[in-house]
């Protein structure tokens, strides 16, 4: 296929059609999620590590949130399968088809605003004995492949990824007598003071939270603590529990853990926000440790702001192996049922398009077909690398290739030209 510059009036017109016709043949399904094996069904041997032969398996992973004062517990609170404290529902099972049920637990607290508040009540308590209490029996059931803490800090809007946990003998005293923890220090397998540090992919983190244009100050503390006080206890038990099941060769195997301070300004749909983006980073580099085949993936070039009230994110899922032909490109956060278009390139770019930015370079191709996003303004595109443009052609990708992959989309109610995009995912190919 000969590449192709698409104008903007070009673009928002071919938007225009596919939408009408969307409209006229009715809402499209998103492409379904890969299918998995069922459980009592035998596959034949499965070759790799634990959690290969689980995955292999179609059994999913257990991702493990936990959130102390507001807002980071209300920022996980849909991750909840409490139905008492989540009565909107469970969204954590196979979240956005990606392969992983994320559980969340947190504590509750009056008022939900609260400023001073102290340790609260529910499945995690902010208390030292509570928390150790209640976080063991938790990991130990869900035998989570990440574990991502959160909790509150001071700084107005701050997303700040801590990298150092330690093994305190001495804390700062919390709320309920005994203000100290029983052990002090907490973990006997390591001297008192013993550094542990963040396991989680901290630089694209911070990369993608800022990429998502959420009005945060995102950035990585490299020196001192996560404080002395409860939020260091919870980061600690994470990573801690990361240590210990640190082997590929272990059931529980646990490839990420680590912890995140968010500013105590961040309004609640923000903090959801970036703990989703958060979560997808988490989730991509667990893909990329469990299996071989999928290589990492760089998001880059910020997204802007469209009628749905935040940025459209492009992410992957799946391997970027051409021969596993497994590679799906996911879109949130879009006008609902708004029609769009995968878009790549050889280069990338940055500069004004629509009623946003283009991230990928002249001369860019389409891939077919037109889609739209479902009424959350969600979207799962697959592609077939073996078929045109991406599996022949002057645009076909092919083992060591890297190509810049767009997402753009139909945006009426945004008005001005109309149609609006995502940021850009770098994507390198395997064999």
């Amino acid at each position: 296929m000969k590449l192709r510059h698409l104008s903007l009036a070009a673009l928002a017109g071919a938007l225009l059609l596919a939408a009408d016709a969307a409209a006229q043949r009715g809402a499209q399904p998103a492409a379904p999620a890969p299918t998995q094996v069922a459980p009592n069904v035998y596959p034949g041997p499965i070759q790799g590590n634990a959690r290969q032969q689980q995955l292999g398996l179609g059994q999913r992973p257990a991702i493990m949130l936990t959130g102390y004062w507001p807002p980071t517990n209300e920022a996980v609170r849909r991750f909840s399968d409490d139905p008492v404290q989540n009565p909107l529902g469970w969204i954590g099972s196979d979240w956005e088809g990606r392969g992983y049920d994320v559980y969340a637990y947190f504590p509750e607290f009056t008022p939900p605003t609260c400023t001073s508040c102290g340790t609260g009540s529910g499945d995690l308590e902010v208390d030292y004995q509570d928390t150790s209490a209640d976080f063991w029996p938790l990991a130990d059931a869900i035998k989570p492949i990440a574990i991502i803490t959160f909790s509150r800090t001071n700084a107005t809007l701050s997303w700040e990824v801590e990298m150092n946990q330690y093994n305190r003998s001495t804390w700062i005293n919390d709320y309920v007598a005994p203000l100290q923890p029983t052990p002090a220090p907490p973990d006997a397998s390591v001297p008192a003071g013993t550094l542990r540090l963040s396991a989680l992919p901290v630089q694209e983190i911070i990369d993608n939270v800022l990429d998502a244009n959420l009005g945060l100050n995102a950035f990585i503390c490299f020196s001192g603590s996560a404080g002395g006080f409860l939020s260091e206890f919870i980061a600690y038990h994470g990573v801690w529990y990361q240590a210990i099941h640190a082997s590929p060769s272990d059931p529980a195997w646990c490839v990420a853990a680590g912890h995140v301070h968010v500013g105590s300004g961040v309004p609640w749909g923000k903090a959801q926000d970036a703990v989703e983006v958060t979560l997808r980073t988490v989730i991509h580099y667990v893909d990329t440790i469990v299996d071989p085949t999928v290589l990492p993936v760089d998001l880059y070039c910020p997204t802007t702001t469209n009628s749905a009230g935040t940025g459209a994110m492009l992410t992957t899922a799946g391997s970027t192996s051409i021969s596993a032909n497994s590679l799906r490109f996911l879109v949130t956060d879009t006008p609902p049922s708004a029609a769009g278009l995968l878009l790549y390139s050889a280069g990338q770019a940055s500069v004004p398009w629509g009623n946003g930015t283009r991230c990928i370079a002249n001369p860019f191709v389409r891939v077919n077909p037109v889609g739209a996003s479902n009424a959350q303004g969600f979207v799962d595109r697959a592609v077939d690398l073996s078929s045109s443009p991406l599996g022949a052609g002057t645009a076909a990708v092919t083992a060591g290739s890297t190509w810049y992959f767009q997402y753009a989309f139909r945006d009426v109610a945004g008005g001005g030209a109309l149609f609006d995009s995502t940021n850009g995912a770098a994507v390198t190919f395997g064999p």
